[in-house]
């Protein structure tokens, strides 16, 4: 009886909303050095975090007071050397006090900022470390740093236009990050001119996500050579645009990445964007794939027929069959899908280092073989289905 009516009282009672959080930004100066930072607020937890314009490195402070703050360059544990201390006051434009050093000669600088944005947001769950409420890039919505007033600063340190590459119905403009180095693509054409925001929202958020790395690369290296640091192969990444129509883009990114560790992060993935959703695609929503979803997901008796047909002697193959250990049954590693200008293509993608040379295209079915897979909603991106 207890239980009961312990359960009637969570029902009554549900639990507390998830308190909102203040993030704000101001542009200033520490010394001459300009400066961009921010302070976020969340009840009794605040923290912050600034960049130097000149380096676009991240340097996070831990809140010792309302406007008081520790910096430890390159470093979030107390254990670690304490550079400076932000003493601030309001001011009527935002900000001013001193950067206090603590290492080495004590040398001070005045602060002078500006508040220049501020918006409030819901975390995405109860925060109990304040330093978790530092802005950081969402590795699965990485075009939400568009719209992040202090890392859309952070990762735009300016770019520089390349070359203009013109595939008929579509064309694209390489830029590159004046920090890092770092190369994307701006789709300056496309078979419906409408999509094109939506299309570069996509690939700007790609490209970020490659400058949040490199500028890690980057602080960390610098941490253990001031003299200069790389930028950890995300300032080699490749990328092509291999397919644009009016609904749908699909953009290829491969590399090598190595900021550290036993391996490096070798790569290569097609990804097919939905110009309509702004999201990556679920291409099981267009073609019958399969049958469930998640775990318990099984082939559809369509798909199971079309896999069975897909072997190196067939019309379709267009990998490479001098690698007997990427073309055996027994692989252990799925295809990606992925639309192209010929039909759909299965990829292998992202595998372990030492299957690293396995990664690219090995089948493309043409469209007109894929008659039994299509499903209704096929027709919103293919309307001559």
């Amino acid at each position: 009886m207890r239980k009961v009516l312990f359960a009637l009282v969570l029902l009554a009672f549900p639990a507390a909303a998830q308190a909102p959080a203040t993030q704000t930004v101001y542009e200033g100066t520490i010394g001459k050095a300009p400066v961009v930072i921010e302070i976020v607020r969340q009840g009794n937890l605040t923290t912050a975090q600034y960049f130097y314009s000149r380096y676009h490195l991240n340097i996070p402070l831990k809140a010792s007071g309302t406007l008081s703050f520790e910096e430890r360059t390159n470093c979030y544990e107390d254990i670690c050397p304490l550079v400076g201390r932000l003493q601030l006051k309001a001011t009527p434009a935002g900000l001013g006090g001193q950067w206090l050093g603590q290492a080495g000669k004590k040398i001070n600088r005045d602060i002078a900022l500006k508040k220049v944005a501020e918006r409030r947001f819901t975390p995405p769950g109860r925060i109990a470390d304040a330093a978790l409420l530092r802005s950081g890039l969402d590795y699965d919505n990485p075009v939400g740093a568009l719209d992040n007033p202090y890392l859309s600063r952070l990762y735009d340190s300016g770019l520089t236009l390349g070359k203009t590459i013109d595939k008929g119905n579509y064309a694209f403009q390489e830029v590159t990050d004046k920090a890092t180095g770092v190369t994307g693509l701006r789709l300056t054409r496309a078979p419906d001119a409408k999509a094109l925001p939506t299309a570069n929202r996509i690939l700007d958020g790609r490209r970020l996500l490659r400058v949040e790395g490199a500028l890690s690369c980057l602080g960390e290296s610098k941490a253990h050579s001031p003299a200069g640091g790389t930028a950890g192969g995300y300032d080699e990444t490749n990328t092509d645009l291999t397919y644009v129509s009016a609904a749908l883009m699909t953009l290829e990114e491969s590399g090598s990445t190595y900021c550290g560790g036993a391996h490096p992060n070798n790569f290569w993935n097609r990804t097919t964007y939905d110009l309509k959703s702004g999201k990556a695609l679920d291409l099981n929503r267009v073609l019958k794939l399969y049958a469930n979803q998640g775990d318990a997901a099984t082939d559809t008796p369509e798909y199971a027929a079309l896999k069975a047909k897909l072997t190196p002697k067939s019309p379709w193959f267009v990998g490479d069959a001098d690698i007997p250990e990427c073309v055996a049954e027994d692989i252990g590693y799925g295809y990606s899908l992925s639309f192209g200008d010929k039909g759909l293509v299965f990829s292998l993608t992202d595998l372990p280092h030492v299957m690293g040379a396995c990664m690219g295209e090995y089948y493309v079915v043409p469209y007109n073989e894929l008659k039994t897979l299509w499903r209704p909603e096929a027709k919103a991106y293919f309307p001559k289905l």
